[in-house]
């Protein structure tokens, strides 16, 4: 895997949903991912302050950073870490860019990276409310309610899974809480995130 992708993946994994944040849907009586997908279609932009902790095996201590994500509709995604240190990562379509901590810019072609295309489609197809694109590439369970509601994400591409085994997105009514990802090699992270959507931005 090239030096852009390795960055790319790390920066991406501990952000990219970190980004679901406040949707405007009414719960239905029976909850599943297609009334997920629909209270997630609904917001065109979104954006959140985050609060990242990483647990690295080769690390005495965890890694905080701190910063702020954004989706735009169809298929934009930034994150932009600001403490402590600067680092930004931006995928619009099958084009993946990283400005990383030396400053140094990096691109990428995600459609000469199959594999890599399909983690980040699946994960813009949640952003977008695309019941299709996250089914195509995870195996998912969904628990709870609109209200308070657990997804749990498994990839379903052998090389996918030799990086990250579980996605696990929390939230409480319209607002995405928490993010965890576990990696294959035992280091993990938890994102916690507050909308920053303005009233009335859908």
């Amino acid at each position: 895997m090239s030096t852009v992708l390795k960055m790319g993946r790390r920066v991406l994994l501990g952000s990219v949903m970190g980004v679901l944040l406040a949707s405007t849907a009414h719960a239905a009586p029976s909850f599943d991912l297609p009334t997920l997908m629909q209270a997630m279609g609904k917001h065109k932009e979104r954006t959140a302050t985050f609060v990242e902790t990483k647990v690295i095996s080769t690390l005495k201590q965890p890694q905080v950073s701190k910063g702020e994500v954004r989706y735009v509709a169809p298929n934009t995604f930034e994150k932009h870490t600001y403490q402590p240190w600067t680092e930004s990562f931006r995928v619009q379509g099958n084009k993946l860019e990283l400005t990383d901590r030396q400053g140094r810019n990096w691109y990428a072609d995600l459609n000469k990276r199959p594999h890599a295309a399909a983690f980040v489609n699946g994960v813009v197809g949640l952003l977008s409310g695309n019941k299709d694109a996250l089914e195509r590439n995870y195996k998912y369970t969904l628990t709870g309610s609109l209200n308070k509601w657990t997804l749990t994400l498994v990839p379903k591409d052998a090389k996918m899974l030799e990086i990250i085994t579980k996605v696990v997105a929390s939230g409480d009514s319209e607002n995405m809480r928490t993010l965890r990802y576990e990696q294959a090699d035992g280091d993990r992270s938890t994102m916690e995130m507050t909308p920053t959507n303005k009233p009335g931005k859908k």
